[in-house]
């Protein structure tokens, strides 16, 4: 391991693009092809298709949502690490929010209603569950945290963590700008990460231990705290990178064998029929990390396999693709496109129906209504203050003088 040695504390390297597209692809088909193995099961005792290692290793495909998670961990902290280093604080909470809810908002909204609407055609339909989707607190009731599309449980769990995170960057500048040095800034920014950490470890003590949760209690084991974790270890790798911490090319080899196998480790050795098995979740958080390390702590140039252009396509349209495909499985399941629930491999032929309608889709939405969200977001300045389409005219109108005076007083107006 290495770090910069230029003056008498390392110095922050510039801010990396970092090659994680071709993972949210990954993550995205693999979730698929979990709903599509989970739709052909076989009533009246619900087998799945398949058995033993193979089953293992089908039902070990959530770890992709525990990646989706990290990596959201990595993008959200790694900017206000990167200020945390270097002492500037003028980043707010509320831009990562609004940014945030930019991506995701408008097609959580536009999917939820129209779901909604198709599956209550009459008047009123399921109220409760449409009303706890649209604030994103279905998680917290295990009627309808499943209910009108599925897959949206991890999206209200991300919402949850976008505010905490924009709460935090106040506390987190207030800390920065009292901190005495590099390291103490960086201490700073190290405490939510640190907290997300325990939180979860003390969630998961009093669900399995002080007031055991059955397994149906989807609220326990799909809530925010259970997944804290997942968002801490990803943080915490963020902050490694803006502290400056580099690897060398064997280590990090090292750390993608290890991270990779530790996690295939893992997924053959979960236990499928006990709760004991959700701890599994922050250890998948933990060895994917590892593997992570060896792309996120270095600078780069990376392998050409890390950049496969149509993993890291499918991977931009990840949101669409996680929302969508349930409510396509749902529709051609209803008019007998899928083959019928049976033992085998079946289900793969049924991954590949739901996929391609989905990723149409889900690029249709990229470009109309995921776009639409985006050009919001071109309303306000960078620091969060809304844009002055106007402010040119005032230099117009009043000559250069009293143009270069009203733009000041423009910038002390946002500044307070």
């Amino acid at each position: 391991m290495r770090t910069p040695t230029t003056g008498t504390a390392p110095a922050t390297p510039p801010r990396t693009t970092y090659p994680l597209g071709w993972l949210r692809g990954v993550a995205a088909l693999s979730v698929v092809l979990f709903h599509a193995y989970q739709y052909q099961r076989t009533a009246p005792g619900w087998e799945w298709p398949m058995s033993g290692v193979g089953h293992q290793l089908m039902t070990g495909t959530d770890l992709f949502v525990d990646m989706f998670f990290v990596l959201s961990g990595i993008v959200l902290w790694l900017p206000i690490a990167h200020a945390a280093a270097t002492g500037e604080t003028g980043r707010t909470g509320r831009l990562l929010l609004y940014r945030r809810l930019a991506r995701l908002l408008p097609l959580y909204l536009v999917v939820v209603l129209l779901v909604w609407a198709w599956t209550n055609p009459t008047f009123p339909g399921h109220w409760r569950d449409l009303a706890l989707h649209l604030t994103f607190t279905h998680i917290y009731s295990d009627t309808y945290i499943f209910w009108t599309n599925g897959p949206a449980w991890s999206l209200a769990v991300e919402f949850h963590f976008y505010v905490l995170m924009a709460l935090s960057v106040p506390l987190v500048n207030a800390g920065v700008r009292r901190a005495r040095g590099r390291a103490g800034r960086l201490a700073v920014a190290a405490v939510l990460p640190v907290l997300c950490v325990l939180v979860t470890a003390a969630y998961y003590t009093w669900a399995l231990v002080v007031d055991p949760a059955p397994h149906t209690d989807w609220s326990v084991w799909f809530s925010p705290l259970s997944r804290a974790a997942d968002f801490g270890i990803g943080m915490g790798l963020a902050l490694l990178s803006a502290a400056g911490v580099r690897l060398g090319r064997p280590t990090r080899g090292t750390l993608a064998v290890v991270g990779v196998a530790a996690t295939a480790v893992l997924v053959l050795e979960r236990p499928l029929t006990s709760v004991v098995g959700e701890v599994w979740h922050p250890l998948y958080a933990a060895t994917i990390a590892l593997a992570l390390a060896a792309i996120v702590l270095h600078d780069g140039p990376w392998p050409r396999a890390l950049d496969h252009k149509p993993l890291a396509w499918v991977g931009g349209l990840g949101y669409g693709v996680y929302l969508i495909h349930e409510p396509v499985m749902r529709a051609l399941g209803s008019w007998g496109v899928l083959p019928e629930p049976r033992l085998g491999p079946w289900f793969l032929l049924t991954a590949v129906l739901v996929v391609v309608p989905t990723v149409a889709l889900a690029w249709l939405s990229a470009h109309t209504v995921e776009a639409a969200g985006l050009r919001m977001l071109r309303t306000l300045e960078r620091d969060g203050t809304p844009r002055d389409y106007y402010a040119h005219l005032d230099g117009e109108d009043r000559g250069p003088a009293d143009g270069a005076a009203a733009a000041a007083d423009g910038r002390a107006t946002a500044s307070t």
